[in-house]
């Protein structure tokens, strides 16, 4: 039995001369019609939910495609490796069930793997530098090594760092986490 949709099909796909063809006609047909083919579109997306959710994730995938292209130089497909390679972690807290950023070097634009908000943000804010990362780590060692100065007496200021010393003698919440 002849199907000449099928026909079609295949010869759109094995015909390059009439696959030109018949794209040039559809693209003069849309440049004719362009106010109605418009208008219908707007119709359809205000009543027909099911359409207007599938070209909103249509175009949220476009714009995602388009970032990681311009941005980046990389495709979809790239940053699904990556996510995968990392185990859909933070490549530096390791935490698992977030959105993950692709995190690049903004002096050469080279893509180093894919980061938490969090942790991205913290090395936008440190411009990059491994120097600056290192004294904010130094800092919060000392700072957890000491009781803080305040505005208190001296014997309440000891009271008050005695009753919220953990058992290794720290002062604040950090005491169990590992530095």
């Amino acid at each position: 039995m002849f199907s000449h949709s099928a026909w079609h099909k295949k010869r759109f796909a094995e015909n390059a001369e009439y696959r030109e063809k018949i794209r040039t006609a559809w693209r003069r047909y849309r440049e004719g019609h362009r106010d109605e083919i418009n208008e219908r579109r707007r119709l359809r997306r205000r009543t027909d939910q099911a359409f207007r959710d599938k070209d909103r994730k249509s175009k949220r995938e476009w714009e995602r495609r388009k970032r990681y292209h311009e941005v980046y130089r990389i495709s979809l497909e790239d940053y699904d490796a990556m996510h995968k390679r990392q185990n859909g972690a933070c490549a530096i807290c390791r935490g698992a069930g977030r959105t993950l950023c692709v995190d690049h070097c903004h002096a050469c634009g080279r893509v180093r793997g894919l980061l938490c908000g969090k942790c991205n943000s913290v090395l936008g804010f440190c411009d990059d530098s491994p120097a600056h990362l290192l004294a904010a780590a130094a800092y919060l060692r000392a700072s957890c090594a000491e009781v803080p100065a305040s505005s208190m007496t001296a014997a309440a200021s000891v009271e008050t760092a005695r009753s919220h010393a953990s058992a290794d003698g720290r002062h604040c919440r950090c005491a169990g986490k590992a530095l």
